[in-house]
C-alpha cells in the first residue's frame, strides 16, 4: 500500500489553531469496526510529565493536546472527539507497563509512549501484546520497530543514525579533523550517538584522539584533564543528555577546553545554559528550532502558538513531533477507516513523505523511523541556541 501526501496537516499561528482536513470517513471494506459516533475516541498516552524525560516528553504533549484541540473544536473524528488518557509516569520505568495496560482497559485505540526506547519499551510491549499501535513521538533508536519486537511500533522522531550522522560530517565540514568522543552510557541512545557519529567522522578522514565514557551525574574532571594533556582536539563530541550533558559541558570549559562542541538531540534546548555561564562555540543537531527562527514558517507557527498556548516557549524541538504523531495517526485512520493495530501499521508502513511539520515522513516494512530527514544544527550565542544551518545527512551510517 502506498499513500500519498495526505492534507491533514496542522497550520498555526500565534493566536489559534485550525486543522486543515476533509472529513475523515471509514472505510466501508474493513473489518475493524470505528467508535460509534458521538463516543470518544480515546489515545491512550503514556509519558513523562515530571521527571528526567520530562523536558523532551513534554513539547510533544503539549502539542499533543493543541492539535486535539483543534480537532475537536474542528467537529472531531466521525462525528466523535479524541479524548487524550495522560498518565505521568514520573520517568520511573516500572510505571510504563501498568500504565499502558491502565489506558488500554480504559478503551484506548492508540498508545504513545515517552521519547526513550530504553524507558518506553514496557509500555510499547503491553500494546503489542494487544496488537496495538504504539507510536513514540521523538524515540532515535531504529531498533523501535520489529527490530525491537515491535510490529506496531512507529517513531515520529529523527533516526539516530540519520542525526549522528550530521554530527560527524557537520564537523568534518567545518575542517575539525581531530576528535575527541564523549559518550554517556546510561541510555542506548546517547551511547549509539558518539559510536555513529564517530564512524561517519572517520570515514571521511577525521583522526579520533580518544574517547571517553561516562554516567549521567558523573563528573568528567579527570578526563577533561587527560583531554588537556594530550593531542588538542579540534572538536569535542558531547553525546549527553541533561542535566548530566550540562555538567560535562561545564567541565569541559571549566577545564580551560574551548574547542567546538556537537551534541544531538539530548542537549537540545535554552534551559539549561545558564549552568554554563558565557558558553559558545556550542553546537546541536535537532529537529527544529524553538526560537521562530527556523526556515519552515510551519515551524516558527506552530513554536509561536505554543508559546501563546502554554505560556513559555518549547524547551526543546521535539514539540513538532506531538503535532505530527496525531495527524499521522488521523492519516492511517482516514487511509483505513479502521483502528486495528494491523490495518493501522499497514498505512503507516505505506507512507512516503508524508507532509507533517516534523519533516517529510516515510515508513516500510522494515524501518519504522526516519533517518533521512533534514535536521537543524543549532549554535548557543549569548545563552540561548540560534538556527545556523539545516542538513540532510550525505549519507546515514548504521552500527552493529
Amino acid at each position: 500500500m502506498k499513500m500519498s501526501p495526505t492534507r491533514v496537516m496542522l497550520a498555526v499561528s500565534a493566536a489559534s489553531l485550525l486543522l486543515l482536513t476533509g472529513c475523515v470517513s471509514t472505510n466501508s471494506d474493513s473489518t475493524a469496526e470505528p467508535a460509534a459516533a458521538g463516543d470518544p475516541i480515546i489515545f491512550g498516552v503514556v509519558m513523562a510529565e515530571t521527571g528526567f524525560m520530562s523536558p523532551f516528553d513534554m513539547p510533544a504533549l503539549n502539542t499533543m493536546r493543541m492539535t486535539v484541540d483543534a480537532i475537536n473544536a474542528d467537529g472531531g473524528v466521525d462525528g466523535s472527539q479524541i479524548e487524550l488518557k495522560v498518565i505521568d509516569t514520573g520517568s520511573s520505568l516500572d510505571r510504563y507497563a501498568p500504565a499502558a495496560q491502565e489506558v488500554i482497559s480504559a478503551g484506548a485505540k492508540v498508545l504513545i509512549v515517552t521519547c526513550d526506547y530504553d524507558t518506553a519499551s514496557p509500555a510499547s510491549l503491553v500494546a503489542e501484546s494487544n496488537n496495538m499501535l504504539n507510536i513514540a513521538p521523538c524515540i532515535g533508536d531504529p531498533i523501535y520497530g520489529p527490530d525491537g519486537g515491535l510490529a506496531h511500533g512507529f517513531s515520529m522522531g529523527n533516526g539516530t543514525p540519520g542525526e549522528s550522522s550530521v554530527m560527524g560530517e557537520l564537523a568534518a565540514d567545518k575542517g575539525w579533523m581531530k576528535a575527541v568522543f564523549l559518550s554517556d552510557t546510561s541510555i542506548k541512545y546517547t551511547e549509539n550517538q558518539c559510536s555513529i557519529a564517530q564512524k561517519r567522522f572517520e570515514e571521511l578522514g577525521g583522526t579520533t584522539i580518544a574517547s571517553y565514557n561516562y554516567v549521567q551525574g558523573d563528573s568528567v574532571t579527570e578526563t577533561v584533564s587527560q583531554i588537556s594533556a594530550g593531542i588538542a582536539p579540534d572538536v569535542i563530541f558531547n553525546c549527553g543528555y541533561s542535566a548530566g550533558g550540562a555538567q560535562v559541558a561545564k567541565d569541559i570549559r571549566d577545564g580551560g577546553i574551548m574547542a567546538p562542541v556537537i551534541s544531538g538531540f539530548g542537549m537540545d534546548g535554552s534551559y539549561w545554559l545558564a549552568s554554563v555561564p558565557g558558553l559558545a562555540d556550542y553546537y546541536v543537531v535537532t529537529y527544529a528550532s524553538i526560537s521562530g527562527d527556523d526556515p519552515d514558517a510551519k515551524v516558527n507557527d506552530l513554536a509561536a502558538a505554543y508559546a501563546a498556548e502554554v505560556g513559555s516557549p518549547p524547551s526543546v524541538g521535539s514539540f513538532v513531533t506531538g503535532a505530527s504523531t496525531i495527524n499521522a495517526v488521523l492519516a492511517a485512520y482516514e487511509e483505513t477507516g479502521s483502528w486495528d493495530g494491523d490495518e493501522l501499521t499497514k498505512a503507516f508502513q505505506g507512507f512516503i513523505d508524508l507532509d507533517l511539520v516534523v519533516g517529510p515522513t516515510s515508513f516500510t516494512t522494515d524501518l519504522h523511523i526516519n533517518v533521512e530527514r533534514p535536521q537543524r544544527v543549532m549554535k548557543v550565542e549569548d545563552g540561548a541556541l540560534v538556527f545556523s544551518e539545516e542538513r540532510a545527512p550525505a549519507k546515514v551510517v548504521y552500527i552493529g
